[in-house]
């Protein structure tokens, strides 16, 4: 191999390489941006509403990808794909009527409220609901917390007692 030829495969391996990285700083940068926020309501107008309510709710300061994508690679991956295929119905304009924002099993709101998840002899007494049995029986957070964030009649309040009935009707009675 002469001289030339090692210069031009060195040549080819140092652009590989600069574009690789600049790959994936774009990759890494695109990332940033659609986690923040803004990128979901200031980029798309069939996200106004919720963008909308968020800002006057408690979780103003909360970015949607902290709600909305599960944690880990996986979870970004996901939610990136899912973000993909919205991104497609928006350009070709076959957005949903409603838009479906999530599923309430994607609502992620233990990474910050996994205190709340109480011993059941301790919260029981109390007559606090957030013991472990209501999520091991399938019941997430907004089982009861419906409308939390989007729906600003509800997002500052507590739900009443009413909620509770819809599955504690007889014991609920006793009280």
């Amino acid at each position: 191999m002469s001289l030339g030829e090692k210069k031009i495969k060195l040549k080819h391996l140092a652009i590989a390489g600069f574009v690789c990285i600049a790959a994936f700083a774009g990759a890494y940068g695109m990332i940033e941006a659609t986690n923040q926020s803004p990128f979901c309501g200031e980029t798309c107008h069939e996200m106004d509403p919720m963008y909308v309510t968020w800002k006057h709710s408690n979780h103003k300061n909360v970015d949607c990808a902290d709600c909305h994508e599960q944690p880990g690679f996986t979870g970004m991956v996901q939610s990136k794909m899912k973000g993909t295929k919205e991104l497609f119905l928006h350009v070709t304009g076959n957005i949903p009527d409603p838009i479906k924002v999530h599923n309430t099993n994607e609502v992620n709101c233990y990474q910050c409220h996994q205190d709340k998840i109480k011993d059941a002899e301790i919260a029981g007494p109390r007559k606090d609901p957030h013991t472990a049995k209501h999520f091991e029986n399938g019941m997430n957070c907004v089982t009861c917390h419906t409308g939390i964030v989007h729906n600003d009649a509800v997002n500052k309040t507590l739900p009443s007692r009413e909620r509770c009935y819809t599955c504690h009707l007889d014991a609920m009675g006793s009280l």
